[in-house]
């Protein structure tokens, strides 16, 4: 789903149970007050009210409004999980939603292009960029000019040379 204006928040990993509760892998800073997104978006366009239930094994229990047993449960496994980008803050200058740095092209300082984002992962150490087949920890000294109007990054590649 290529749509500006939703933000992917997570994805369901798996059903819970036999009362319909999914197993969630959120991409926000918490799970905590997830509701004030509401409704969300799954990849499929079906949307949803949201809550969680618990947390397990860095995993949110969730239950989805008229999901109700785990047959309905398990179709919903693997879909994305999309909010309206209106539901978020506007950010401070030098902070970015990890969704707007994918797709970016990257350059070196020099101007040679380097690839694409294909992805940002967060470990728990920070976030990392995927760049072809590379991953790059994102912070101002690899990265010291990002222009998301223009879908552009330039990288300083001598921090990643001996």
């Amino acid at each position: 789903m290529k749509n500006k204006n939703l933000i992917t928040i997570g994805v369901i990993v798996d059903k819970h149970g036999l009362k319909g509760l999914i197993k969630v892998k959120f991409y926000t800073e918490t799970e905590d007050n997830i509701e004030l997104y509401n409704p969300i978006i799954l990849s499929n366009n079906e949307k949803f009210n949201i809550k969680v239930k618990s947390k397990i094994k860095g995993l949110a229990i969730c239950e989805l409004e008229n999901i109700n047993d785990a047959n309905k449960a398990e179709v919903l496994k693997g879909e994305k999980i999309f909010v309206e980008r209106s539901k978020f803050p506007v950010l401070e200058n030098g902070e970015y939603y990890q969704s707007d740095l994918i797709d970016c092209k990257v350059y070196d300082l020099e101007g040679e292009y380097l690839g694409k984002v294909n992805a940002v992962h967060d470990f728990g150490a920070g976030s990392i960029l995927e760049i072809g087949k590379e991953l790059y920890l994102f912070n101002n000294e690899n990265f010291p000019d990002v222009n998301i109007e223009k879908k552009l990054i330039y990288m300083n590649t001598n921090s990643y040379r001996d």
